[in-house]
C-alpha cells in the first residue's frame, strides 16, 4: 500500500489508495465525499476544501504536476517562468494547453498528484535548457536533495550529451543566481572561482582574476532589510581592500544579461580584474 504522499497531503488531493494508507477506509471516504468534506475530481481521486488550483487542474486532466513544477516543490531551486509542468500516463497524453512532460527512460503510472523528485528530475532533462539543467543540479546537490551518485543513476536513460551536463555542476553554488553567473562567465571563456574567501570573514559569490566580485542576490534577498544592510557593510569593505564588486540581482541577470556581459567584458579587457603584482591581495 502507498505511504502518505506530504507534498500530495500538502497539495489537497489524494487518491484512494493514499487515503487509505492514511487510516481511511472506503466508508469514510464515501462518507466524506457525500458531506461535502471531500471532493471526487475524478474516479479513485479526492481533493479536500482548499486544494491548489494547478495541481486540481492536472489531476481533473488525468495528470500530475511534475517536471520543474515538482521540482520547486521538493525544495530545489528552479529558474522564474516556467509556468506549469504536468505529465500523464502515456496513454492520456494530448496536445495543446498547458506544458505536458514525458521523462528519459520508463514512463510510470500517475499515482499521485504530484512527482517525486527522482521522476520530475527525468522530465527536466527533457524539458530544460542546458543551463536550467545545471542549475537544477547545482540546487539538487548543495541542498542535499539528492547525491552525484544518484543523478548519474538517474541520468543514465538519458542522451550522452545531457549525462555530460553533470560534470558542469558545482554543490558550493548557494542560490541559482551563482549557477547561472558562473555558466554563463565560463562560456565566455572567463576564469571564475566561486565561494572564494578573500579576507578573514568574507567569502564572495564570484571572483574573476585578483580583484572583480561579482556578488549575486537572490530573487528573496530584496525582502531582507538586514541582508541589504550586511551586504553594503561588506561591499565597504571589499573596497577599501582594492577590490571591485559588481552586485546584480536576478531580474538583471534575468532580464539584462547581455548589458552586464557587455560591462564585465569591458572590466576584464581594460585588465580592471587583476592588480599590478606588487600589490596582489593574498588568497
Amino acid at each position: 500500500m502507498p505511504r502518505v504522499d506530504p507534498l500530495a497531503t500538502q497539495l489537497g488531493i489524494l487518491t484512494t489508495l493514499q487515503l487509505m494508507a492514511g487510516g481511511w477506509t472506503k466508508w469514510q471516504i464515501e462518507s466524506a465525499v457525500r458531506r461535502g468534506a471531500l471532493r471526487r475530481v475524478r474516479p479513485g481521486w479526492f481533493a479536500g476544501s482548499q486544494p491548489d488550483a494547478a495541481a486540481l487542474a492536472a489531476v481533473a486532466a488525468g495528470g500530475c504536476v511534475s517536471c520543474f513544477s515538482a521540482l520547486r516543490l521538493h525544495g530545489a531551486w528552479v529558474p522564474e517562468g516556467k509556468g506549469v509542468h504536468r505529465r500523464f500516463a502515456e496513454h492520456r497524453g494530448r496536445r495543446g494547453g498547458p506544458r505536458r512532460c514525458r521523462p528519459y527512460g520508463a514512463q510510470p503510472p500517475v499515482r499521485s498528484a504530484v512527482d517525486g523528485l527522482e521522476l520530475a528530475f527525468r522530465c527536466a532533462l527533457r524539458c530544460g535548457s542546458d543551463e536550467e539543467i545545471v542549475v537544477v543540479i547545482d540546487s539538487l546537490l548543495h541542498r542535499r536533495l539528492a547525491t552525484s551518485e544518484q543523478l548519474e543513476d538517474w541520468m543514465r536513460s538519458a542522451p550522452m550529451r545531457v549525462r555530460g551536463l553533470l560534470e558542469r555542476a558545482d554543490e558550493r553554488a548557494e542560490s541559482g543566481t551563482e549557477s547561472m553567473v558562473r555558466l554563463r562567465l565560463r562560456s565566455l571563456r572567463i576564469a571564475t572561482r566561486i565561494q572564494v574567501r578573500v579576507m578573514e570573514g568574507v567569502r564572495v559569490d564570484a571572483l574573476i582574476g585578483d580583484r572583480l566580485v561579482i556578488e549575486c542576490d537572490s530573487r528573496e534577498h530584496h525582502a531582507d532589510a538586514a541582508a541589504y544592510e550586511r551586504d553594503r557593510r561588506r561591499d565597504r569593505r571589499l573596497a577599501a581592500r582594492g577590490f571591485l564588486v559588481l552586485r546584480v540581482s536576478y531580474r538583471q541577470i534575468h532580464d539584462e544579461w547581455e548589458e552586464i556581459e557587455r560591462d564585465i567584458l569591458a572590466i576584464v579587457r581594460a585588465g580592471g580584474h587583476r592588480l599590478p603584482r606588487r600589490r596582489r591581495i593574498p588568497g
